[in-house]
């Protein structure tokens, strides 16, 4: 059983992906940061996909309930897929559209903070980390978004095709894999594989 977020901030996602993780044996079961008291019960991974927290922050900053649920299920090692809205949510702290500052879940120090201006667009070939602990080679992806982190992450470097343009980003460790890239599972399968196989080995553990 996999928790899903899904509502008005988090509302950007590839159908793809969630099929490909339901033909796989995952059980997607569909929540709400915003509305919702609690993660749904007995689940063994979470998925914070995209969207637009930041036109959401206040309200999912008075959740505190859920924020301090997600911080504490995370850093106590369920597995977690966070990108973009998702891993903005993750940080400390989030400024909102109107410029006021939010508590977020407080996984990832910082700030994510706006700006003026797209900071990155296009798509990114994503090389040299691992993913759940797991080498499974390049990732293809792509980001859009005028929101920054403070603390983008450094697993991963990212390299724009047909030019010398690079950068370092994403957070990774054995249970968590967060950062502002978009991923489409079927670009490189083991993706999925790795996260479901870490799903798993917590739903063994109990």
């Amino acid at each position: 059983r996999i928790a899903v977020a899904r509502d008005e901030a988090f509302c950007f996602f590839y159908e793809d992906n969630l099929q490909l993780l339901r033909e796989m044996g995952a059980e997607l079961v569909p929540f709400s940061p915003i509305h919702d008291k609690a993660l749904p019960a007995d689940v063994c991974g979470l998925l914070l996909h995209g969207g637009y927290p930041e036109l959401f922050a206040g309200e999912l900053s008075e959740n505190k309930g859920m924020r301090m649920q997600i911080r504490d299920a995370v850093l106590g090692g369920l597995p977690c897929m966070a990108e973009c809205g998702g891993f903005m949510y993750l940080h400390d702290r989030m400024q909102g559209h109107d410029g006021s500052c939010h508590d977020m879940a407080g996984v990832i120090e910082g700030t994510v903070y706006k700006t003026s201006r797209l900071r990155r667009f296009g798509y990114i070939t994503l090389s040299g980390g691992t993913v759940f602990g797991k080498d499974i080679g390049t990732l293809r992806s792509h980001e859009f978004h005028y929101y920054d982190s403070e603390n983008c992450g450094d697993a991963f470097l990212a390299e724009k095709p047909l030019s010398d343009r690079n950068f370092r980003c994403l957070h990774s460790t054995d249970t968590l894999f967060a950062g502002y890239p978009h991923m489409y599972y079927y670009s490189n399968i083991k993706l999925p594989e790795a996260f479901l196989a870490t799903c798993m080995e917590r739903k063994n553990r109990g």
